[in-house]
C-alpha cells in the first residue's frame, strides 16, 4: 500500500470516528444504522465495509483506545508514593477532561456500564498493589477494598464530567485520594 492509499484508509476512518461521535450525542448506539453513518461521513457504504462489518466495530476501537489509555495512566502507581499516585491519577484525569465529550458517550451508551464495568476492572489491578502491603494479614480483602474505592472514584468521576469539570484534575486526584485512603487523610484534599 502506497501512502496516498494509506493516507485516504486513515481519513475515511477518521470521518466514520468523528461522524459516529457526532451522531452518539444525538441516538443510542444501537440506533445508528451503517447507511446514517455514511451519510454523515459522506462516505459511501462500499467505503465503510472496506474497513468495518458494522457500526459497533468503531464504537469498540474508540472504547478499547480509551480504556487502554486510562490503564497506562496507572499501570506505573507507586503504591506507596503519595505524589506518584496523585500524579498518575491527576493524568488519567486530565486524559478524560482532554477527551471529556468520547467519555460522555461512552458512559452514556455503555450496554448495562459495560464500558464503567471495564474501566473499573482495568483499573483494580494496579489499586490493589496500593493496598496489599498496608493491610498485612488481610490482604486478601485488598480486591474488595480496591473494587470498592474504584467505584467510588468512577461516580465522582462521572459527577465531575456531568457539573462541567469545575475542579482541575490534580484537585480531584487530591480529593479521591484523600477520601479513598486514610493513609493520606493528614493531606489536604484542596490545593
Amino acid at each position: 500500500m502506497n501512502s496516498s492509499d494509506n493516507q485516504r484508509v486513515k481519513l475515511s476512518k477518521r470521518l466514520l470516528r468523528e461522524s459516529l461521535i457526532r451522531l452518539l450525542e444525538q441516538h443510542h448506539i444501537y440506533e445508528i444504522t451503517v447507511s446514517q453513518l455514511c451519510t454523515a461521513a459522506q462516505i459511501n457504504r462500499s467505503t465503510f465495509y472496506k474497513y468495518y462489518n458494522n457500526v459497533r466495530e468503531i464504537y469498540e476501537e474508540i472504547k478499547n483506545e480509551a480504556l487502554s489509555a486510562c490503564a497506562a495512566c496507572v499501570a506505573t502507581v507507586d503504591s506507596q508514593d503519595y505524589e506518584t499516585i496523585i500524579k498518575r491519577t491527576e493524568e488519567l484525569l486530565a486524559h478524560i477532561k482532554e477527551n471529556a465529550d468520547i467519555f460522555r458517550l461512552l458512559l452514556e451508551n455503555s450496554k448495562d456500564g459495560e464500558f464503567s464495568y471495564k474501566l473499573v476492572e482495568n483499573t483494580v489491578g494496579a489499586v490493589t498493589k496500593m493496598y496489599k502491603p498496608v493491610l498485612g494479614s488481610k490482604k486478601r480483602y485488598a480486591q474488595y477494598l480496591s473494587l470498592f474505592v474504584v467505584s467510588g472514584a468512577l461516580s465522582v468521576m462521572k459527577k465531575w464530567l456531568d457539573t462541567g469539570m469545575k475542579e482541575s484534575p490534580r484537585e480531584l486526584a487530591k480529593l479521591i485520594l484523600y477520601i479513598a485512603d486514610e493513609r493520606f487523610r493528614n493531606t489536604s484534599p484542596v490545593p
